[in-house]
């Protein structure tokens, strides 16, 4: 249970179209991430998921019934929000009990499925807390745990992280991760940082402007995005991206005015290359002259930021900590293999 399948999604609000058209198929068990920028429809495609919003067109099926119609009660669907939504005056269990008093369950099966939910959450010693004595971690489980005791078809989770401190969003996401492989649960998890979907999902769908970009895994769209703004949007630092036109065959010349040598290309029209800065090394003989224009020192890497001719920003993550002086001149090189090339409408050209 809890296959997902949207057909031909849209959303407006008068004359403001916000889904284009979504088709996507959610598998049993899967965790799944949107993630997009801000404005991209990510969030309203999971208030049309649950029920909270209704589609202008296109269906929605659940399990293989269509419930496009059906109220967000009667889908079988838990969602955690961003806020968490928590009774200020209601205790943690009272809070978890709610929604299952309401549905009139028997007082021992409330009981037995909050004990149940705590001890998997460790919050056992809080239920008789009230939210206003809990630490944001606390909340967002006991949050989790209101939408476990209902044992839904599947969990939708709204930025649930985006309240907390950047320490905890790492110990959090790993905790929601093994929650997901305890319980075996469809989850579809919503959130603009790209690392957290990175390292949470089995797959991932990119958002933009109310379309799907990519569908794929989370190393397939790193290593293989089907275009530049996918290419763009996923890794951090962002993949560098260099227009750049053939002069001859296995020559381009970048825009700003840097030559490559590429003998294994042989490409018509201007295109764009994509390097991700992992893949740019220091070489004293390398093709990329670059001047240094700040270094970022992490500790166990640094991040190079640094121009090419013509002001052509290029980006760098090198390891350890190199001693380069800033506005000093530079060389890089790169394995052909890493490069990537979009056309002039920004998709990926095969090149093997």
């Amino acid at each position: 249970m809890g296959r997902i399948a949207l057909h031909n999604i849209r959303k407006a609000y008068g004359a403001v179209e916000v889904l284009k058209g979504i088709d996507l198929s959610i598998n049993e068990g899967e965790l799944v991430v949107f993630v997009g920028p801000s404005g991209c429809g990510k969030s309203t495609l999971l208030r049309m998921i649950s029920g909270l919003d209704r589609p202008t067109g296109g269906t929605i099926e659940i399990d293989g019934q269509d419930v496009t119609r059906r109220s967000a009660a009667d889908r079988g669907l838990a969602m955690v929000f961003q806020s968490y939504a928590l009774y200020p005056h209601m205790t943690v269990w009272q809070n978890m009990a709610f929604g299952l008093q309401n549905t009139r369950m028997p007082k021992a099966e409330i009981a037995e499925r909050i004990a149940d939910a705590a001890r998997l959450l460790e919050i056992e010693p809080l239920l008789d807390r009230r939210p206003g004595q809990l630490s944001g971690g606390q909340r967002q489980r006991v949050a989790i745990g209101r939408a476990i005791v209902r044992r839904p078809t599947a969990f939708l989770l709204d930025e649930p992280l985006s309240n907390l401190d950047a320490e905890l969003r790492v110990s959090m996401r790993a905790e929601l991760t093994a929650l997901h492989s305890r319980l075996g649960a469809t989850m579809i998890h919503v959130t603009h940082d790209q690392v957290e979907a990175m390292t949470m999902a089995d797959r991932i769908v990119v958002l933009r402007a109310g379309r799907v970009e990519q569908v794929d895994t989370p190393l397939n769209l790193y290593n293989v995005p089907n275009n530049l703004f996918v290419a763009g949007f996923i890794g951090a630092p962002g993949m560098n991206l260099w227009p750049a036109t053939p002069e001859t065959k296995g020559s381009f010349l970048l825009e700003g005015g840097t030559k490559l040598e590429l003998p294994h290309l042989d490409l018509a029209g201007p295109v764009t290359f994509g390097l991700r800065p992992q893949h740019l090394r220091l070489d004293e003989n390398g093709p990329l002259t670059a001047k240094v224009t700040l270094v970022e020192a992490l500790g166990a890497e640094s991040v190079v930021h640094a121009e090419l001719e013509g002001g052509v920003r290029l980006l760098a993550v090198l390891p350890g900590q190199p001693d380069l002086a800033l506005r000093s001149q530079i060389r890089f090189a790169f394995d052909p293999a890493a490069l990537h090339v979009f056309d002039a409408q920004g998709q990926r050209v095969k090149t093997g």
